[in-house]
């Protein structure tokens, strides 16, 4: 049978393991807010400014570390709403 991620994870060091947390933590938070983007129906998805991913990776690790979740709404005109968890 073969390593599990588990395994893995704690077969490497701390940095390493912390860098891949924070290239997941970017992907997760890219791949929400494309989602999000695509469900207001403009056609083609815009491409996310890094500034705005940097931003919002900050925020996220700032609510997080009091215990919380960084959800992102948008209201619509016609009342509806779409919304990800970051």
């Amino acid at each position: 049978m073969g390593r599990t991620l588990e395994d893995i994870i704690s077969s490497e060091s701390p940095e390493v393991v912390q860098k891949a947390q924070e290239i997941v933590d970017e992907q997760l938070v890219r791949l929400s807010v494309t989602k999000l983007l695509s469900n207001l129906g403009a056609g083609d998805v815009p491409a996310i400014d890094p500034n705005v991913l940097d931003s919002l990776l900050s925020l996220k690790k700032s609510v997080e570390s009091h215990d919380c979740r960084l959800s992102l709404f948008v209201h619509m005109p016609d009342g509806t709403h779409h919304g990800v968890n970051i």
